[in-house]
């Protein structure tokens, strides 16, 4: 059991790692770099960004027991397979460049199939922790797993930053895909050789069969956090189209493709600090304080390029904070027979909250959407760190 647990744990750490530098090619600035570098302007970055959430949303709503039925093991693997396959489609648009109406299509249909396995795995991502090893080592093995990605993604970043100055985007592009394709295979084939311990909470789970739904939305942890939810999705969508608005201030290319080395440096800071923590501090205090970082937001607007990337960084390690402490604590307070579906949905709110940002990202002046997300996130972030259902810890 001790074996196998330590393995567990192990391959859990390598390929979550690996799969989060593997989405850096397909989400944020990358991606919105390769779409400006295509002629692409900020609206059809936040049109792309917003299509890819629904999607997202979509597949939650209509697949949120997919976790239930069979292996939750093998299902984590079935959903990166035909994501690394996609990654390879990305490579004709990086060498026949085109602005075309067309070309916009295609690579949002391939980031839409994309968004597709990505819901699929959130939905498997949440159960999956409760087969493989204990509730104690959840928060560890997230620190250092991040920890690890962020190295990755780190280094990459800063290569790509280093080579955008000497040759075409969309050659880097054509790279990442490829490295991204084996990064995210091998993700797969460490999920595939995960072993399942036995706990008696598990047996009992297996013995429960279909979850009704509306128990789960009867649940006080399930209703009461609904406010919670949605307004950390929001403050989530915006730091995800930052390369966007790096765009509508006036920044260049190399700011935006910058963001990726300092979003990787700031997450690698926010998953030491998360690590050095979780034995100490509730998770709940760990995200309140990530959701006060937010408040720096409106301070971007100081056109300074520097402080603009130094402001980023601050508010991307807050949010890193925010990310690995919500699930390290809803892993505590909801039970496993509901955790898959009860996570589906809750993610579907997280992402309503994201479209949200990134629809009226196209709408409304950058200064208000970052005054939103600020408001946003803090207020999500004090639900959170108040509420009598998260107070397990």
């Amino acid at each position: 059991m001790d074996r196998h647990l330590q393995n567990n744990k192990l391959r859990s750490i390598f390929a979550l790692a690996l799969r989060t530098a593997a989405l850096l090619a397909c989400t944020g600035p990358i991606m919105q770099t390769f779409l400006a570098s295509l002629g692409f302007s900020s609206q059809f970055i936040y049109i792309n960004t917003t299509i890819v959430q629904l999607a997202n949303i979509l597949t939650s709503f209509l697949c949120a027991q997919w976790a239930d039925r069979g292996s939750v093991i093998k299902r984590s693997a079935i959903c990166e397979v035909p994501h690394a396959i996609l990654y390879l489609l990305y490579i004709p648009l990086c060498l026949w460049k085109s602005t075309s109406f067309t070309s916009f299509a295609i690579l949002t249909g391939i980031c839409l199939l994309q968004s597709v396995c990505i819901a699929l795995y959130t939905v498997c991502e949440y159960k999956l922790p409760y087969f493989i090893y204990g509730p104690k080592d959840y928060g560890t093995v997230l620190a250092i797993s991040g920890i690890v990605s962020s190295l990755i993604s780190l280094g990459a970043g800063l290569l790509i930053t280093r080579l955008a100055s000497r040759m075409d985007y969309s050659q880097l592009m054509l790279w990442a895909c490829v490295i991204s394709f084996f990064m995210m295979g091998l993700s797969a084939l460490l999920h595939v050789l995960q072993k399942p311990i036995a706990q008696p909470s598990l047996a009992h789970a297996s013995q429960t069969g279909k979850v009704n739904l509306l128990s789960i939305f009867r649940r006080p942890v399930f209703y009461r956090m609904i406010p919670a939810n949605l307004l950390r999705g929001f403050g989530y969508g915006t730091t995800t189209i930052m390369a966007g608005i790096a765009l509508d201030l006036g920044y260049g290319q190399s700011i935006s493709t910058a963001l990726v080395s300092v979003q990787s440096a700031a997450m690698l800071l926010g998953c030491g600090l998360f690590a050095l923590s979780v034995r100490y501090l509730s998770p709940r205090t760990v995200m309140l304080a990530g959701s006060v970082t937010f408040l720096l937001l409106p301070l971007m607007l100081i056109p300074n390029p520097a402080l603009f990337l130094i402001l980023f960084s601050l508010v991307f390690f807050g949010r890193t904070l925010v990310d690995y402490a919500a699930p390290s604590l809803l892993r505590m307070a909801v039970p496993v027979e509901v955790a898959g579906p009860y996570n589906a949905w809750r993610m579907i709110l997280h992402f309503t909250g994201t479209i949200l940002a990134t629809s009226v990202a196209a709408l409304i002046p950058v200064w208000l959407l970052l005054l939103l997300t600020m408001l946003a996130q803090l207020i999500s972030g004090i639900h959170y760190f108040s509420a009598k259902e998260m107070r397990i810890t």
